[in-house]
């Protein structure tokens, strides 16, 4: 067993695909699959289940990959000594895209007790918004979506990938809708929406109308309590990146399921961190971010 072994396995868990981490990690797909299959045999227990849903840990392989995953992190604490070292301060401005607050209170709260004269400030916004800001130099660090062919704009801002996403349908499990494992743009026609201001959802919105009509739109909205409230009721159906609904309360508790958009084609999207390239609040940004990227991994695998 080595490092590199459990780097594939928690990346594998992460993505759910055996091609998509050896994308990530820039490594050849059968290289992972040989070096998972070494590793397998050597602990004596199948990690991984394939099937058309994508790949999922074993339950024995979800307890080894929480201890992999903690492994790792504690190597990333270990070669960031020097940076701990000395207490951070200043001002650290934070933002993200709904349904990732919890980690992002977790993470603040995590920093401010080991940087206590770090002031940090955090808050959620759309994408669009939390690169605008970061822009003007009014965010440090940003948690956002972004398509891939948007990165060559990136003049001045670094983007580091975690996931890859798509647009999906959000409604409570036992509408109308919920019957459906897709549907197509004229069965979304049908049903009303609450919608999260954020600008991917908008364009998906003027495109969608262009090339299908209109769609039936209760209200739109910059408060994600109030989308929650309205997939909670079942009161409308809403649009968003099948990553948030993953963190969702709604979507853990089984009260709300996801339905894929038929009959459109979504361009490739990746969801990460943004920043900018500046020295500026660079060690307190990556040291947010390295707790930031570990809350949400450690609950993601429990998933």
């Amino acid at each position: 067993m080595n490092l590199e072994q459990l780097e594939y396995v928690v990346e594998i868990a992460k993505t759910k695909s055996f091609s998509a981490a050896s994308e990530h990690l820039h490594v050849t797909q059968s290289a992972i699959s040989q070096s998972v299959h070494r590793l397998e045999k050597e602990l004596g227990i199948i990690l991984f289940e394939r099937s058309r849903q994508g790949t999922h840990p074993t339950p024995e392989g979800k307890q080894f990959i929480a201890k992999a995953l903690d492994i790792l992190q504690r190597i990333d604490e270990l070669k960031s000594l020097n940076a701990q070292a000395s207490s951070l301060s200043g001002e650290l401005h934070v933002a993200t895209f709904p349904s990732v607050m919890p980690y992002l209170v977790q993470s603040a709260a995590d920093m401010k007790r080991e940087h206590p004269q770090l002031n940090i400030s955090i808050e959620e916004k759309g994408s669009m918004e939390i690169i605008e800001d970061i822009r003007n130099n009014k965010t440090h660090l940003g948690f956002i979506a972004i398509y891939a062919k948007q990165l060559r704009e990136f003049d001045g801002l670094h983007f580091s990938p975690m996931y890859s996403g798509k647009l999906v349908v959000g409604t409570h499990h036992l509408s109308e809708l919920a019957k459906h494992s897709r549907v197509s743009p004229d069965q979304l026609k049908e049903h009303k929406l609450a919608l999260y201001r954020d600008g991917f959802i908008e364009d998906f919105i003027k495109e969608f109308t262009y090339d299908h009509g209109p769609l039936s739109i209760l209200f739109k909205t910059n408060n994600s309590e109030a989308i929650n409230m309205v997939l909670r009721n079942d009161i409308a159906a809403t649009i968003g990146h099948d990553f948030s609904f993953h963190q969702n309360p709604l979507w853990k508790e089984g009260l709300v399921k996801m339905v894929e958009i038929a009959g459109i084609d979504q361009p490739k999207m990746q969801i990460g961190f943004v920043q900018t390239e500046s020295k500026e609040s660079a060690v307190a940004a990556e040291r947010f971010a390295q707790r930031f990227r570990q809350a949400i991994e450690l609950d993601h695998l429990k998933v």
